[in-house]
């Protein structure tokens, strides 16, 4: 079975990047790679330069099982807390999900095991 990469995407202002990097890694990454199923996590920022930041959530999971089982029903939608939402100018309207034979070789070392996980 493939490994699932899973994406999404929302923008912020530039302003905010330092609290959103501390927010996604500890209240949103940090869950991630605790869940069964989960391989990697990890944020990418990209800077627009007029001062707005895309910010892109990577996951690497075992299984849309694994995936479905740790967002549950609406895995299909990004989910951002309320106390974040406002923070959030703009989101993409849906997750995507890539299975890993899909991936350009390029990106396919990312998904090898972390060292603290047992493959």
């Amino acid at each position: 079975m493939s490994q699932i990469l899973r994406t999404w995407t929302f923008w912020i202002h530039a302003a905010i990047e330092d609290e959103c990097r501390t927010d996604v890694e500890q209240l949103i990454l940090a869950r991630m790679r605790l869940a069964p199923g989960n391989r990697r996590a990890s944020v990418l920022f990209n800077d627009a330069r007029d001062g707005t930041l895309e910010v892109v959530v990577l996951s690497i999971w075992d299984s849309l099982g694994h995936i479905k089982a740790f967002v549950g029903p609406n895995y299909l939608q990004p989910t951002i807390s309320p106390a974040h939402l406002g923070k959030v100018f703009d989101k993409e309207p849906a997750v995507h999900h890539y299975k890993m034979n899909e991936i350009p070789l390029s990106l396919r070392d990312w998904s090898v095991s972390r060292p603290d996980q047992p493959t």
